[in-house]
């Protein structure tokens, strides 16, 4: 029987590494003939993550320590991860070419972005197989769709930029890995005041929340009208909702 720091830290790698990896062979598929479709996919996926985060990780996390700590936490995720996101908008990347520069830096900064707010989400999980092993499987289940969409428009970035496709996997492993340890952290931790459970939970709803907003349902907007992308985040969500309920 493993013991819950290492199956912690298992599935932590495991919802990471898939969900990137499933993205990334999603994108390879789809290649350099994107459009629409791709946005439509997004914005369904960005209605799984939204309904996964409002009606099942939100209600917990208030539920383990109350609205306040909840969304202090939910604030704290929101400020780390607009303050990455303008570190990184710093880097230069310089190719022979600048539209394969700019692709590569948007495949690297979204896989920084990626590997950085994934030791929170990775550590609430590991927390909540603890203490709290429901809502630490539904933090798993909403990293997975969330991964997914993720890897997708990590990889494109890089496809279009023309590199070697085995980079894909390469990454999506080294982009899973906080999401191991912070697991592996959260789980060694063991039983943890649940006002800090709440305060974490509420950094991983606030920081998935963001990239799924405005990386995620950003990419899809550009792709399709708002007409065409408002029925695909309600389908998403029904999904995302149908999906827990059968689980449980």
């Amino acid at each position: 029987m493993l013991s819950v720091p290492l199956s912690s830290t298992i599935i932590g790698l495991g919802v990471g590494g898939v969900g990137i990896s499933l993205g990334g062979l999603a994108a390879c598929g789809l290649g350099k003939k994107t459009g629409k479709v791709l946005g439509l996919i997004l914005a369904i996926a960005a209605g799984m993550i939204f309904s996964l985060l409002a009606f099942e990780l939100l209600p917990e996390s208030i539920e383990s320590g109350g609205i306040a700590i909840t969304f202090l936490g939910i604030t704290t995720g929101l400020i780390l991860i607009l303050q990455i996101e303008r570190l990184f908008h710093r880097v230069v990347i310089i190719t022979d070419n600048p539209q394969r520069s700019l692709f590569i830096r948007s495949g690297i900064l979204f896989a920084l972005g990626i590997a950085i707010h994934n030791f929170p989400v990775g550590f609430a999980m590991g927390a909540g197989l603890v203490n709290q092993p429901k809502a630490g499987f539904d933090l798993a289940i909403t990293m997975l769709f969330h991964n997914f969409p993720e890897g997708l428009a990590m990889s494109l970035p890089l496809i279009f930029a023309g590199l070697n496709r085995i980079f894909i996997p390469v990454t999506a492993s080294i982009v899973a890995l906080p999401a191991g340890v912070g697991s592996l952290i959260g789980s060694i931790l063991g039983i943890i005041s649940p006002f800090f459970l709440a305060f974490f939970f509420g950094i991983a709803i606030g920081t998935i929340f963001f990239v799924t907003w405005h990386e995620i349902l950003g990419h899809a907007r550009k792709k399709v009208a708002w007409t065409s992308l408002l029925p695909c985040l309600g389908v998403g969500m029904l999904l995302g909702k149908l999906f827990t309920f059968l689980l449980m």
